[in-house]
Protein backbone atom coordinates (compact mmCIF):
# COMPACT_ATOMS: atom_id res chain seq x y z
CA UNK A 1 0.00 0.00 0.00
CA UNK A 2 1.14 3.57 -0.89
CA UNK A 3 0.11 5.59 2.36
CA UNK A 4 0.96 8.79 0.52
CA UNK A 5 -2.20 8.92 -1.62
CA UNK A 6 -4.49 11.47 -0.70
CA UNK A 7 -8.11 9.62 -0.03
CA UNK A 8 -10.06 9.79 3.35
CA UNK A 9 -9.50 7.32 6.16
CA UNK A 10 -11.56 5.77 8.26
CA UNK A 11 -11.74 7.66 11.93
CA UNK A 12 -10.23 4.80 13.89
CA UNK A 13 -7.19 3.99 10.61
CA UNK A 14 -6.89 7.50 11.11
CA UNK A 15 -6.66 8.06 14.94
CA UNK A 16 -3.94 4.82 14.96
CA UNK A 17 -2.05 6.75 12.62
CA UNK A 18 -1.93 9.57 14.38
CA UNK A 19 -0.88 7.25 17.72
CA UNK A 20 1.96 6.28 15.44
CA UNK A 21 3.15 9.54 14.38
CA UNK A 22 2.91 10.47 17.90
CA UNK A 23 5.50 7.34 18.86
CA UNK A 24 7.82 7.92 16.19
CA UNK A 25 8.62 11.53 17.70
CA UNK A 26 8.86 10.19 20.86
CA UNK A 27 10.88 7.48 19.33
CA UNK A 28 8.78 4.70 20.85
CA UNK A 29 8.67 2.77 17.56
CA UNK A 30 11.59 1.12 15.79
CA UNK A 31 12.35 0.00 12.87
CA UNK A 32 12.00 -4.27 12.35
CA UNK A 33 15.77 -4.97 12.47
CA UNK A 34 17.48 -6.66 9.58
CA UNK A 35 19.39 -9.69 9.50
CA UNK A 36 20.01 -9.58 5.60
CA UNK A 37 20.79 -6.56 3.53
CA UNK A 38 19.74 -6.02 -0.38
CA UNK A 39 15.81 -6.44 0.65
CA UNK A 40 13.03 -4.31 1.04
CA UNK A 41 13.47 -1.82 3.97
CA UNK A 42 10.94 -0.28 6.43
CA UNK A 43 12.21 3.33 7.08
CA UNK A 44 10.07 6.55 8.44
CA UNK A 45 6.60 6.71 9.13
CA UNK A 46 5.65 4.16 7.02
CA UNK A 47 7.49 1.07 9.05
CA UNK A 48 4.78 2.39 11.37
CA UNK A 49 1.97 2.72 9.50
CA UNK A 50 2.72 -0.48 7.64
CA UNK A 51 2.23 -2.69 11.34
CA UNK A 52 -0.94 -1.03 11.34
CA UNK A 53 -2.82 -0.65 7.83
CA UNK A 54 -2.09 -3.80 6.03
CA UNK A 55 -3.75 -4.37 2.41
CA UNK A 56 -6.43 -1.43 0.98
CA UNK A 57 -5.52 2.14 2.33
CA UNK A 58 -8.74 1.63 4.56
CA UNK A 59 -7.86 -2.27 5.71
CA UNK A 60 -6.72 -2.18 9.37
CA UNK A 61 -4.92 -5.44 10.85
CA UNK A 62 -2.77 -6.40 14.33
CA UNK A 63 1.06 -5.77 13.86
CA UNK A 64 2.84 -8.43 11.93
CA UNK A 65 5.90 -10.43 14.33
CA UNK A 66 7.82 -10.55 10.83
CA UNK A 67 8.08 -9.48 6.92
CA UNK A 68 9.60 -12.67 4.97
CA UNK A 69 11.51 -12.73 2.04
CA UNK A 70 11.64 -15.96 -0.54
CA UNK A 71 14.44 -16.41 -2.47
CA UNK A 72 14.78 -19.53 -4.58
CA UNK A 73 17.72 -21.11 -6.64
CA UNK A 74 18.41 -24.17 -8.28
CA UNK A 75 19.36 -25.88 -4.93
CA UNK A 76 18.51 -23.76 -2.22
CA UNK A 77 15.15 -22.51 -1.27
CA UNK A 78 16.32 -19.81 1.66
CA UNK A 79 13.39 -17.40 3.99
CA UNK A 80 15.05 -13.99 5.28
CA UNK A 81 12.71 -12.46 7.91
CA UNK A 82 12.40 -9.30 9.17
CA UNK A 83 11.05 -9.68 13.03
CA UNK A 84 9.34 -6.99 15.11
CA UNK A 85 10.76 -6.79 18.27
CA UNK A 86 8.24 -4.23 19.67
CA UNK A 87 6.60 -7.99 19.89
CA UNK A 88 6.50 -10.29 22.40
CA UNK A 89 7.50 -14.10 21.29
CA UNK A 90 5.62 -16.68 22.39
CA UNK A 91 5.74 -21.12 22.95
CA UNK A 92 3.74 -22.96 20.92
CA UNK A 93 1.78 -26.33 20.76
CA UNK A 94 0.51 -27.77 17.62
CA UNK A 95 -2.12 -30.49 17.72
CA UNK A 96 -3.23 -32.33 13.95
CA UNK A 97 -7.05 -32.60 14.21
CA UNK A 98 -6.90 -35.20 11.48
CA UNK A 99 -4.27 -38.58 10.93
CA UNK A 100 -3.99 -41.00 8.00
CA UNK A 101 -5.12 -44.13 8.58
CA UNK A 102 -3.02 -46.33 10.39
CA UNK A 103 -0.75 -43.39 11.92
CA UNK A 104 -0.79 -43.17 15.60
CA UNK A 105 0.92 -39.97 17.32
CA UNK A 106 4.00 -41.16 18.44
CA UNK A 107 4.73 -38.28 20.70
CA UNK A 108 7.44 -35.21 20.09
CA UNK A 109 5.41 -34.25 17.07
CA UNK A 110 5.86 -37.40 15.44
CA UNK A 111 3.14 -39.01 13.55
CA UNK A 112 3.91 -42.74 12.33
CA UNK A 113 2.73 -45.79 10.64
CA UNK A 114 3.80 -49.29 11.54
CA UNK A 115 6.27 -48.78 8.99
CA UNK A 116 8.39 -46.62 10.93
CA UNK A 117 7.25 -43.89 8.53
CA UNK A 118 5.01 -40.67 8.75
CA UNK A 119 4.91 -37.00 9.22
CA UNK A 120 7.24 -35.32 11.70
CA UNK A 121 5.63 -31.66 12.88
CA UNK A 122 9.40 -30.14 14.03
CA UNK A 123 9.79 -27.97 16.72
CA UNK A 124 7.91 -24.34 15.85
CA UNK A 125 10.04 -21.82 14.69
CA UNK A 126 9.61 -19.15 16.98
CA UNK A 127 10.45 -15.46 16.61
CA UNK A 128 12.98 -16.29 19.68
CA UNK A 129 14.47 -19.08 17.61
CA UNK A 130 14.30 -17.04 14.25
CA UNK A 131 16.15 -14.54 15.87
CA UNK A 132 18.89 -17.11 17.13
CA UNK A 133 19.15 -17.91 13.84
CA UNK A 134 20.03 -15.14 12.29
CA UNK A 135 16.44 -14.47 10.67
CA UNK A 136 17.37 -16.84 7.83
CA UNK A 137 15.71 -20.70 7.36
CA UNK A 138 16.78 -22.84 4.09
CA UNK A 139 16.42 -25.73 2.20
CA UNK A 140 19.58 -26.74 -0.22
CA UNK A 141 19.28 -30.26 -2.49
CA UNK A 142 18.14 -30.37 -6.02
CA UNK A 143 14.59 -29.25 -5.55
CA UNK A 144 11.99 -29.62 -7.90
CA UNK A 145 9.30 -27.09 -7.47
CA UNK A 146 7.99 -24.41 -3.76
CA UNK A 147 4.42 -24.43 -4.52
CA UNK A 148 2.54 -21.63 -2.89
CA UNK A 149 -1.03 -22.22 -0.76
CA UNK A 150 -2.49 -21.80 2.55
CA UNK A 151 -3.11 -24.73 5.24
CA UNK A 152 -4.76 -24.13 7.85
CA UNK A 153 -5.20 -20.89 7.49
CA UNK A 154 -1.75 -19.48 7.06
CA UNK A 155 0.39 -18.88 3.99
CA UNK A 156 2.39 -22.48 3.34
CA UNK A 157 5.56 -23.23 0.97
CA UNK A 158 5.04 -27.22 -0.29
CA UNK A 159 9.03 -28.23 -1.50
CA UNK A 160 9.63 -30.89 -3.31
CA UNK A 161 12.91 -32.93 -4.86
CA UNK A 162 13.75 -34.27 -7.74
CA UNK A 163 14.23 -38.15 -8.19
CA UNK A 164 12.13 -38.32 -5.01
CA UNK A 165 10.87 -41.78 -6.33
CA UNK A 166 14.63 -42.87 -6.46
CA UNK A 167 15.85 -41.08 -3.13
CA UNK A 168 12.87 -41.48 -1.31
CA UNK A 169 13.19 -38.18 -0.50
CA UNK A 170 10.74 -36.47 2.10
CA UNK A 171 8.24 -33.54 1.31
CA UNK A 172 8.78 -30.16 3.20
CA UNK A 173 6.24 -27.71 4.56
CA UNK A 174 6.59 -24.72 5.90
CA UNK A 175 3.64 -22.91 7.35
CA UNK A 176 4.09 -18.54 7.99
CA UNK A 177 1.88 -17.27 10.07
CA UNK A 178 3.13 -13.68 10.80
CA UNK A 179 0.03 -12.30 12.53
CA UNK A 180 1.15 -14.86 15.56
CA UNK A 181 4.80 -14.96 15.11
CA UNK A 182 5.92 -18.73 13.90
CA UNK A 183 6.66 -20.83 11.26
CA UNK A 184 5.98 -24.49 10.98
CA UNK A 185 8.47 -26.83 9.40
CA UNK A 186 6.93 -30.38 9.04
CA UNK A 187 8.60 -33.08 7.19
CA UNK A 188 6.81 -36.11 5.43
CA UNK A 189 8.78 -39.24 4.99
CA UNK A 190 8.20 -40.99 1.16
CA UNK A 191 6.36 -42.29 0.15
CA UNK A 192 3.32 -40.32 2.36
CA UNK A 193 1.11 -39.51 -0.15
CA UNK A 194 0.63 -35.78 -0.69
CA UNK A 195 -3.08 -36.00 -0.77
CA UNK A 196 -2.72 -37.08 3.05
CA UNK A 197 -0.43 -34.67 3.95
CA UNK A 198 -2.04 -32.05 3.10
CA UNK A 199 -4.94 -32.65 5.01
CA UNK A 200 -2.64 -33.44 7.74
CA UNK A 201 -1.00 -30.14 7.56
CA UNK A 202 -4.59 -28.21 6.65
CA UNK A 203 -6.27 -29.82 9.75
CA UNK A 204 -3.76 -28.21 12.64
CA UNK A 205 -4.65 -26.05 15.41
CA UNK A 206 -2.17 -24.04 17.39
CA UNK A 207 -2.29 -22.62 20.76
CA UNK A 208 0.35 -20.02 22.46
CA UNK A 209 1.48 -21.83 25.51
CA UNK A 210 3.60 -19.01 27.31
CA UNK A 211 6.19 -16.23 26.04
CA UNK A 212 9.33 -16.46 25.08
CA UNK A 213 12.60 -13.67 25.78
CA UNK A 214 15.08 -13.04 22.87
CA UNK A 215 18.24 -13.84 23.69
CA UNK A 216 20.24 -10.66 25.83
CA UNK A 217 23.11 -9.51 24.57
CA UNK A 218 24.85 -11.58 26.97
CA UNK A 219 23.41 -14.47 25.79
CA UNK A 220 24.26 -13.88 22.36
CA UNK A 221 27.90 -13.18 23.43
CA UNK A 222 28.39 -16.07 25.08
CA UNK A 223 26.35 -18.09 21.95
CA UNK A 224 28.72 -16.63 19.81
CA UNK A 225 31.66 -17.49 21.66
CA UNK A 226 30.98 -21.11 22.17
CA UNK A 227 29.75 -21.57 18.68
CA UNK A 228 33.44 -20.19 17.31
CA UNK A 229 34.95 -22.88 19.84
CA UNK A 230 33.30 -25.14 18.33
CA UNK A 231 33.67 -24.33 14.49
CA UNK A 232 37.88 -24.11 15.91
CA UNK A 233 37.12 -27.46 17.21
CA UNK A 234 35.66 -28.71 13.92
CA UNK A 235 38.54 -27.73 12.19
CA UNK A 236 41.05 -29.03 14.43
CA UNK A 237 39.09 -32.21 13.87
CA UNK A 238 39.45 -32.23 10.05
CA UNK A 239 43.09 -31.46 10.51
CA UNK A 240 44.05 -34.52 12.24
CA UNK A 241 41.33 -36.24 10.35
CA UNK A 242 43.29 -35.47 7.68
CA UNK A 243 46.68 -36.47 9.46
CA UNK A 244 45.43 -39.93 10.51
CA UNK A 245 44.75 -40.97 6.62
CA UNK A 246 47.56 -39.96 5.72
CA UNK A 247 49.30 -41.62 8.16
CA UNK A 248 47.34 -44.90 7.58
CA UNK A 249 47.25 -48.00 9.11
CA UNK A 250 49.99 -49.28 11.43
CA UNK A 251 51.48 -52.53 9.88
CA UNK A 252 51.08 -53.65 13.35
CA UNK A 253 47.71 -53.41 13.60
CA UNK A 254 46.69 -55.19 11.08
CA UNK A 255 46.56 -59.23 12.01
CA UNK A 256 46.14 -61.83 9.45
CA UNK A 257 44.14 -65.43 10.01
CA UNK A 258 45.08 -67.04 12.45
CA UNK A 259 46.46 -63.88 14.59
CA UNK A 260 44.89 -63.08 17.47
CA UNK A 261 43.55 -59.50 17.62
CA UNK A 262 43.42 -58.84 21.43
CA UNK A 263 41.82 -55.24 22.30
CA UNK A 264 43.75 -52.95 24.12
CA UNK A 265 41.61 -53.20 27.33
CA UNK A 266 42.78 -57.17 27.64
CA UNK A 267 39.42 -58.38 28.03
CA UNK A 268 38.97 -60.03 24.67
CA UNK A 269 41.10 -62.08 21.87
CA UNK A 270 39.60 -62.30 17.96
CA UNK A 271 40.57 -64.31 15.75
CA UNK A 272 39.49 -65.43 12.48
CA UNK A 273 40.71 -69.15 11.86
CA UNK A 274 39.47 -69.16 8.43
CA UNK A 275 37.10 -67.63 5.28
CA UNK A 276 35.64 -68.18 2.29
CA UNK A 277 33.74 -66.36 -0.76
CA UNK A 278 30.34 -68.59 -1.38
CA UNK A 279 27.87 -67.51 -4.36
CA UNK A 280 24.81 -69.13 -2.10
CA UNK A 281 23.13 -69.13 1.18
CA UNK A 282 22.02 -72.89 0.64
CA UNK A 283 22.71 -74.81 3.34
CA UNK A 284 22.35 -72.46 6.23
CA UNK A 285 19.84 -72.29 8.50
CA UNK A 286 17.18 -69.28 8.20
CA UNK A 287 16.59 -69.11 11.85
CA UNK A 288 20.04 -69.03 12.52
CA UNK A 289 20.15 -65.20 10.35
CA UNK A 290 19.72 -61.86 11.78
CA UNK A 291 16.55 -61.07 9.73
CA UNK A 292 15.99 -63.36 7.21
CA UNK A 293 13.45 -60.93 5.85
CA UNK A 294 16.00 -58.83 4.55
CA UNK A 295 16.53 -61.30 1.51
CA UNK A 296 13.38 -60.98 0.53
CA UNK A 297 13.16 -59.93 -3.40
CA UNK A 298 17.33 -60.38 -3.29
CA UNK A 299 17.52 -64.66 -3.94
CA UNK A 300 17.42 -66.50 -7.06
CA UNK A 301 16.07 -69.99 -6.92
CA UNK A 302 18.97 -71.18 -6.12
CA UNK A 303 19.53 -69.04 -3.48
CA UNK A 304 22.39 -66.74 -5.07
CA UNK A 305 22.30 -63.64 -4.61
CA UNK A 306 20.89 -60.69 -7.31
CA UNK A 307 22.66 -57.79 -7.95
CA UNK A 308 21.83 -54.47 -6.72
CA UNK A 309 22.13 -50.57 -8.06
CA UNK A 310 25.46 -49.25 -5.75
CA UNK A 311 26.49 -45.64 -5.43
CA UNK A 312 29.78 -45.09 -4.65
CA UNK A 313 30.38 -40.68 -3.23
CA UNK A 314 33.28 -39.35 -2.28
CA UNK A 315 34.96 -37.52 0.82
CA UNK A 316 32.70 -34.31 -0.41
CA UNK A 317 29.53 -36.06 -1.13
CA UNK A 318 29.63 -35.68 -4.82
CA UNK A 319 28.80 -39.48 -6.92
CA UNK A 320 31.47 -41.19 -8.18
CA UNK A 321 29.73 -43.61 -9.63
CA UNK A 322 25.96 -45.61 -10.26
CA UNK A 323 26.35 -49.25 -11.13
CA UNK A 324 25.21 -52.50 -11.23
CA UNK A 325 26.94 -54.78 -8.60
CA UNK A 326 27.23 -58.49 -8.58
CA UNK A 327 27.60 -59.25 -4.59
CA UNK A 328 28.35 -62.81 -2.63
CA UNK A 329 28.39 -64.20 0.87
CA UNK A 330 31.43 -63.93 2.73
CA UNK A 331 32.03 -67.17 5.64
CA UNK A 332 34.11 -66.37 8.47
CA UNK A 333 34.92 -67.98 10.95
CA UNK A 334 35.90 -66.90 14.75
CA UNK A 335 37.57 -67.75 17.80
CA UNK A 336 36.73 -65.70 20.72
CA UNK A 337 39.16 -66.20 23.75
CA UNK A 338 37.44 -64.12 26.93
CA UNK A 339 40.09 -62.75 29.56
CA UNK A 340 38.26 -60.34 31.29
CA UNK A 341 37.93 -60.93 35.12
CA UNK A 342 33.97 -60.80 35.62
CA UNK A 343 32.53 -64.12 36.60
CA UNK A 344 30.14 -63.38 33.50
CA UNK A 345 31.16 -60.91 30.57
CA UNK A 346 28.73 -59.80 28.16
CA UNK A 347 30.92 -60.16 25.01
CA UNK A 348 30.02 -58.73 21.65
CA UNK A 349 30.70 -61.47 18.93
CA UNK A 350 29.57 -59.58 16.07
CA UNK A 351 32.32 -58.11 13.62
CA UNK A 352 32.09 -54.77 11.11
CA UNK A 353 33.75 -54.39 7.68
CA UNK A 354 35.68 -51.64 7.33
CA UNK A 355 36.33 -49.32 4.02
CA UNK A 356 40.12 -49.30 3.60
CA UNK A 357 42.40 -48.57 0.95
CA UNK A 358 45.63 -49.89 -0.66
CA UNK A 359 48.46 -47.34 -1.52
CA UNK A 360 51.13 -47.81 -3.51
CA UNK A 361 53.69 -48.82 -0.78
CA UNK A 362 51.23 -51.86 0.35
CA UNK A 363 50.27 -50.18 3.08
CA UNK A 364 46.43 -49.05 3.85
CA UNK A 365 44.48 -46.25 4.64
CA UNK A 366 40.78 -45.67 5.84
CA UNK A 367 38.59 -45.04 2.41
CA UNK A 368 37.36 -41.57 2.38
CA UNK A 369 34.37 -42.91 -0.13
CA UNK A 370 31.39 -44.38 0.52
CA UNK A 371 29.05 -46.67 -0.79
CA UNK A 372 25.77 -47.65 -0.48
CA UNK A 373 22.09 -48.90 -2.77
CA UNK A 374 20.03 -46.47 -4.63
CA UNK A 375 17.61 -46.05 -1.56
CA UNK A 376 14.44 -47.10 -3.99
CA UNK A 377 15.89 -50.38 -3.63
CA UNK A 378 15.29 -50.46 0.03
CA UNK A 379 18.32 -53.26 0.27
CA UNK A 380 19.69 -53.61 3.65
CA UNK A 381 21.40 -56.75 3.41
CA UNK A 382 24.58 -54.74 4.09
CA UNK A 383 23.55 -52.35 6.81
CA UNK A 384 25.72 -50.89 9.10
CA UNK A 385 28.33 -53.39 7.15
CA UNK A 386 27.50 -56.29 9.72
CA UNK A 387 27.19 -59.65 9.87
CA UNK A 388 23.61 -60.55 8.81
CA UNK A 389 24.21 -64.76 10.13
CA UNK A 390 25.69 -66.28 13.48
CA UNK A 391 25.30 -69.41 14.12
CA UNK A 392 25.64 -69.06 17.86
CA UNK A 393 22.93 -66.85 18.86
CA UNK A 394 21.22 -67.35 22.40
CA UNK A 395 19.07 -63.85 22.41
CA UNK A 396 16.89 -64.96 19.71
CA UNK A 397 13.42 -63.95 21.35
CA UNK A 398 11.88 -60.22 19.94
CA UNK A 399 12.75 -58.97 22.95
CA UNK A 400 15.96 -59.28 23.40
CA UNK A 401 16.83 -59.68 19.54
CA UNK A 402 18.85 -56.17 20.05
CA UNK A 403 21.70 -58.14 21.88
CA UNK A 404 21.67 -61.10 19.04
CA UNK A 405 25.51 -61.00 19.12
CA UNK A 406 26.17 -61.42 21.97
CA UNK A 407 27.07 -64.08 24.25
CA UNK A 408 28.05 -64.52 27.99
CA UNK A 409 31.83 -66.05 28.62
CA UNK A 410 33.21 -66.97 31.31
CA UNK A 411 36.98 -65.83 32.08
CA UNK A 412 39.52 -68.14 30.20
CA UNK A 413 36.58 -69.32 27.91
CA UNK A 414 36.59 -70.02 24.10
CA UNK A 415 33.88 -69.31 21.44
CA UNK A 416 34.26 -70.87 17.91
CA UNK A 417 31.75 -69.34 15.80
CA UNK A 418 30.76 -68.19 12.12
CA UNK A 419 29.36 -65.15 10.72
CA UNK A 420 28.06 -64.42 7.11
CA UNK A 421 28.26 -61.51 5.40
CA UNK A 422 26.93 -59.98 2.27
CA UNK A 423 30.00 -58.10 0.45
CA UNK A 424 30.01 -56.90 -3.23
CA UNK A 425 32.65 -59.40 -5.54
CA UNK A 426 34.57 -56.22 -6.78
CA UNK A 427 35.20 -54.80 -3.57
CA UNK A 428 36.94 -58.21 -2.01
CA UNK A 429 40.31 -56.34 -1.40
CA UNK A 430 39.06 -53.28 0.04
CA UNK A 431 37.32 -55.04 3.22
CA UNK A 432 39.20 -55.36 6.59
CA UNK A 433 37.22 -56.64 9.81
CA UNK A 434 37.15 -54.66 13.28
CA UNK A 435 35.61 -55.42 16.33
CA UNK A 436 32.16 -53.74 16.82
CA UNK A 437 33.73 -52.87 20.22
CA UNK A 438 37.04 -51.36 19.29
CA UNK A 439 38.88 -48.96 17.53
CA UNK A 440 36.52 -46.02 18.73
CA UNK A 441 39.60 -43.64 18.94
CA UNK A 442 39.56 -43.37 15.26
CA UNK A 443 36.32 -40.82 15.84
CA UNK A 444 37.98 -38.65 18.68
CA UNK A 445 39.90 -36.62 15.98
CA UNK A 446 38.48 -33.32 17.57
CA UNK A 447 39.86 -34.18 21.00
CA UNK A 448 43.01 -36.21 19.97
CA UNK A 449 45.80 -35.82 17.74
CA UNK A 450 46.64 -38.62 14.87
CA UNK A 451 49.57 -39.88 16.87
CA UNK A 452 47.01 -40.16 19.85
CA UNK A 453 44.34 -42.19 17.62
CA UNK A 454 46.70 -44.24 16.30
CA UNK A 455 47.69 -45.49 19.68
CA UNK A 456 44.82 -46.46 21.12
CA UNK A 457 43.95 -48.44 17.68
CA UNK A 458 42.66 -52.37 18.88
CA UNK A 459 43.79 -52.91 15.40
CA UNK A 460 41.75 -54.58 11.91
CA UNK A 461 41.71 -58.26 11.01
CA UNK A 462 42.90 -58.45 6.65
CA UNK A 463 41.90 -61.56 5.54
CA UNK A 464 44.31 -61.38 2.59
CA UNK A 465 47.31 -60.47 4.30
Amino acid sequence: MDIRKEEKLPVVVEERLQEAYGKIRRGEIKQMKKKKTGYRRWTGVAAACAVLVIGSAGALAAAAYFQKETRQETDTVSYEFDINYDLIPGEYKVTPGYLPEGFKDQGAGKYYGEDGLGITVMPVYTMAELDRLGGELSVEGQIEKVEHTTLSGMEADIITFQEAKKYQLPVYLFLFNEAEGYVLHIVSAYPVGQEELLKFADSLSVERTGDAAYETEEEKSARKQQEEQEAQAMADGEKNHADLLAAGIPSDKIFGVGEELKLLDGSVGYTVTGYEYLDSIEGFDEDKFFDFTRFDGWLNGDKTLKPYNRQQYDKDGQLVEEKHTEQQILKVDVNVHCYGGEEKNDTELDLQLVDVEARSDGSFTWSTDSYGAVPEEQYELQMDQSAVYFDKAVYTDKGVRQHYFYRDLAKGEDLSYTLLFVVDKDRKGSLFLSPWNGNYSINQSESESAEQMLSELDGYICLEK
